[in-house]
This record gives structure tokens, sequence and C-alpha cells, in this order.
């Protein structure tokens, strides 16, 4: 049977379908080269935003839409939130037969139980009676596992055997990586949830309290995708600043982890995914010093204008994360450092933004990922006055992609001529028919490198490169290069 995938949202996400599809395999079930022609769908939602939710809702009726006789899985923040709405996704898309749902919802907190699905379809399915009809089998198997779960994780399965119901932290983390399903790079999830009480988040309510992976499990999978041969590992969290899972005398927080992981490994390198301004402290930078770790900093910023940093609740200011800046320059050469910015929060003037702007402009970020404030029930900032237009919340967000990609081509600019290591997106078979290799070099740049063909590449492995010039044929790649 096919399964296909669909992810929206941030790397904590894509890492979690990595581990969903690698579930799948095991059990027996083929990744669809055509997600359209999959028997199964699974869609990994995203709630950060309205639009987010919106495009999520858009990918279910598109899907039940395109084959009246397929099932679709959705996951993800958003059924944490509109579970029922979602449900009735199936019953808004007028092709399907009364009596067969082909919707089934897996809210987050109970997200893991998901993992148990594959084997349990697949024996439904080895039943002589389900023969018959593949797809309506499905069907059945589905529902009944939705309906013995109820969504809250109680039940039995078909043949007597306790479902998977385990909502602490160790549900949280069976969201483990196999590694090359999708990416050639691995993602190592260290931590859920978030106990900050910023007041625009949504996500913090979806993923409930923060939970981190003990150091030593963590150590544990990096080993295991280091004995696979993955050149690249991203450490991903809804909040990795937040991770505190240190015992038997290792120590606490992020730098401890770190120092952990590099002593205990030998080669793979480490990429952080977003943090936050205040967890730089001197033991921090001294840390983030070591060679494996890429020079790749995303940092999440929201507002260059203290007061606005003080009504979305956050503890830092400009000046802070000037000086982290400065100092992370300082620390590696010349690494690629970008930021999340949000335009048009309740209150924010064109005094405010001015402020944001020349932020940006001082800090030269390489990447700035800006967009438009979203109200979100819930959230301290649902209630906020007064509300900016979006037409001009939209505005600040062109301004600001405007200087982000001239501030992306100047980054670019300073690296040709020079050579940099990177990670191999492509394997022997794809560069033999375009003639090139896509390589994430260490320092987030895309390079398409020519002259390969006494390289046999595989995906995920180290590769050498000269950056010879900007990339000119659309967005897929940053710069071109030549392959050492």
């Amino acid at each position: 049977m096919s399964v296909a995938f669909q992810t929206l949202g941030c790397k904590l996400n894509q890492g979690e379908t990595e581990s969903i599809a690698a579930a799948f395999i095991n059990a027996g079930f083929s990744i669809a080269a055509d997600a359209s022609k999959a028997e199964l769908l699974i869609i990994n939602s995203c709630a950060v935003t309205s639009k987010a939710e919106q495009k999520g809702r858009g990918l279910i009726r598109a899907a039940l839409r395109q084959d009246p006789s397929r099932c679709v899985i959705v996951t993800g923040c958003s059924t944490e939130l509109n579970r029922k709405s979602l449900e009735a996704l199936d019953d808004s898309v007028q092709c399907r037969t009364p009596d067969k749902r082909r919707l089934f919802v897996v809210p987050s907190s109970p997200q893991n139980l998901i993992f148990d699905m594959p084997p349990r379809i697949v024996r439904r399915l080895a039943r002589p009676q389900e023969n018959r009809n593949v797809k309506a089998a499905l069907q059945d198997a589905l529902a009944r596992i939705c309906a013995e779960t109820g969504g809250d994780g109680g039940g039995k399965s078909d043949g007597g055997d306790d479902i998977n119901t385990d909502s602490t932290d160790s549900g949280t983390f069976r969201f483990e990586t196999s590694g090359g399903i999708y990416r050639s790079r691995g993602f190592l999830k260290i931590q859920d949830g978030c106990d900050n009480s910023c007041a625009y988040c949504i996500v913090r309510i979806a993923r409930g309290k923060a939970r981190s992976l003990p150091a030593k499990e963590v150590l544990e999978r990096l080993r295991i995708m280091e004995a696979m041969g993955m050149a690249e590992a991203v450490l991903t969290g809804v909040n990795i600043c937040r991770w505190n899972g240190g015992a038997d005398g290792i120590k606490t927080g992020l730098p401890g982890l770190l120092q952990v992981l590099i002593a205990g490994t030998t080669e793979i390198g480490i990429r952080l995914s977003s943090l936050e301004p205040a967890v730089f402290t001197e033991d921090f930078f001294e840390t983030l010093r070591d060679p494996r770790i890429k020079p790749h900093f995303h940092l999440s910023i929201q507002s260059g204008s203290l007061e606005i940093l003080k009504k979305m609740r956050r503890f830092y200011d400009a000046g802070t994360a000037l000086r982290v800046i400065r100092r992370l320059r300082g620390i590696k050469d010349d690494p690629f450092i970008a930021c999340d910015i949000i335009t048009g929060f309740p209150g924010e003037t064109d005094r405010h933004f001015s402020e944001t702007l020349s932020f940006c402009e001082a800090a030269e970020f390489a990447q700035i990922h800006a967009f438009p404030f979203s109200r979100r029930p819930g959230t301290a900032a649902w209630d906020y006055t007064p509300r900016i237009p979006e037409r001009e919340a939209e505005k600040r967000v062109h301004i600001l992609k405007t200087l982000a990609a001239k501030n992306r081509r100047l980054y670019i600019e300073r690296w040709i001529g020079r050579e940099i290591e990177g990670v191999c997106m492509s394997d022997a078979v794809m560069a033999a028919k375009s003639g090139v290799i896509e390589i994430l070099a260490d320092n987030y740049l895309r390079i398409c490198a020519a002259d390969c063909s006494g390289f046999d590449a595989r995906k995920g492995q180290r590769a050498l490169c000269k950056i010879t010039g900007f990339f000119d044929g659309g967005g897929r790649a940053d710069a071109y290069g030549r392959l050492i």
C-alpha cells in the first residue's frame, strides 16, 4: 500500500514527518513518488498563523476531492486546536459514501499513537476477507482505531494488544529520526512545548508545557545517526533554548547538552534551530566555537522596538540582540545569521517599525523571515488594540524582505571564490540526470555544484566545493560552485 506526506510549518514538524514516514515504511508501506496517486495521505498541519491553518484546510479539501476513495490522516498543531472543525471537512467535500469516513484527525496530545497505526493497518489488511477491497479495509481500520482511542488515547487493538497511550515525555519523544527518507540531514527532536507566555504565540497552547529528552537519550540517538553515516543533525524542538534534560552530573541547559554531544561523538555536524537572544551566555558562546557546530544561527527576534517587545512579553531588547550577533560573528567565520520578525503587531506605529528596520539594517541579516501579525484565539494579543491594517503590515513585510534580499546577495558575494564544506542534497542518479550536485553548505547557502562527473555522490555525504558565482536559475539555489 502506498502512502504520501505533506508537511506545513517548522523544522520540528519536518522532523516528526520523517519519523512518521519511517514507521509506515517499517510496516511495509511504500512511499508514493506522486502524492496524488497515494492510497493514504498524511498531512502534518501548522497553526502558527491563520494563513498556515487556511493552507492546511486547502490541502485537506484538495486531497479529498482528488480521489474519492483515498484516506487522509491529519495530525500536527492545528489538530489540537481545531479537531472538530477539521473533522467536519470530510462532510463538506461531497464525494464520499455516507457511511464511509475518509478523513481521520489525530490530535497532537496523543499524536504518538500514529506510530501504532501502521502495523495495525497491515494486520487488518492481511485478513483474507479484507483483500477484496483494500481501500475499504483501510477506511475500516482507521475508523476503528480512531473510535477506540476517542482522541484521548484509550482502547485496545484488534488483537487485544494495548495501544500505546503514553502522553508523557516518552510518548512525545517517540518521534525518532531514521534519516534520508525525504531529506539529506537528520532531525533530532530534543524538546517539545514551551513555558514562555509570549502574547502572540498559539504554539505553546497546542504543544503544552516544556518537556526535554534526557541528555543520555539525545546522545544515544545522535550516535545512531552518526553510525548510519549522517553528516549532519538538526536539533529541533518548539523552543530548544528551554531544553533542561541534564542529570547524573550532566549540566542542564543547551550549552551543557552541546558539550555532551560533541564529547560523545566524533564527526557528525550539529545545526541548531531557532534560538532566543536571552540564551546566549559566555558559556554558550564558548561552546559554539566548536567547528562541528554549524555557522548558521536563526534568532527569534520578532521586533526591534523595546515597546513592542514588552507588549509581546519578550524579555530582551535590540541592543542585547545586536551584541549577540556581533559575538557570533567573532567566534565563527562570517556565519549565516537569520531572524524572525512580526510586523503589524497591535500598537506598532511607524516609529516602532522604523526602530525594527534600523535594527535589521544594523544586524545585516542574511535572511529575514518577516510575516504579518496573525490574531490567534486563546492568546493575550487576541484582544490587543489598536489593530494595524493588514495592508500596512504587508507593506512592512515587503520592506523587510527587500532589505533581506539585498543583504543575502552581499553575503553570497563575500563567499565567492572561497571554499566551504557542505552536505550533498542529491545522489549519483540525480547528479547524472542534471549534471550538477546540490549542496547545502555549512553556512546554509544552497550551492549548485558542477564538475561532478567523477564524484560518486551519496545523498547526505560531505563534500568540499568552491563558490564561483551567483545562481541565476531561480530560487532553488543561492550560488554556483565547483566540487574540489
